[in-house]
């Protein structure tokens, strides 16, 4: 006779449970004159609304971060014989001379391996083009041109 004892105790903690857990969150109602109940209206949730930016990349901004990428063209980074050489130029499109260090990476495409580093550091004045050269900056006979990336970047020393 213990079982249906256990069982109703064991519904009715249950039943209690739910309409408890029901009953959260929820705001209290209030009964009107005619007997009803009413509710406030719950807030909506409204989306977050961000605005961005824009920036015209081909705008020099002295010290931007974007910007001295945007100055440099490579012409070549060609493999010869085993032998890897960059070619480029940098213009200096901003009224201050700009003390730069470029940076030229050869990646591996099948894992992202970066191959070698080599750095150039020029001083451009205002208004002037420079050339960006590295001639055999990496040399290895078992590296396949089509198999590699060459990457560049440019940061000003100066910061």
């Amino acid at each position: 006779m213990r079982r249906p004892l256990t069982y109703a105790a064991g519904l009715a903690l249950a039943v209690t449970s739910l309409v408890g857990v029901a009953a959260c969150g929820q705001p209290e109602s209030a009964p009107t004159e005619e007997g009803t109940v009413s509710v406030p209206i719950q807030p909506t949730l409204t989306p977050y609304e961000t605005q961005t930016a824009s920036a015209d990349p081909s705008e020099a901004v002295p010290g931007g971060a974007f910007d001295l990428e945007a100055m440099l063209e490579t012409d070549s980074c060609e493999q010869s014989g085993g032998v890897w050489s960059f070619a480029g130029t940098f213009a200096n499109t901003t009224d201050e001379a700009l003390d730069i260090r470029v940076a030229i990476s050869l990646v591996s495409t099948a894992d992202l391996n970066v191959l070698t580093v080599h750095e150039v550091d020029l001083t451009v004045p205002p208004h002037e083009t420079l050339p960006v050269e590295a001639p055999d900056f990496y040399a290895d006979q078992d590296v396949d041109p089509a198999a590699v990336q060459c990457l560049t970047g440019v940061a000003d020393k100066g910061e």
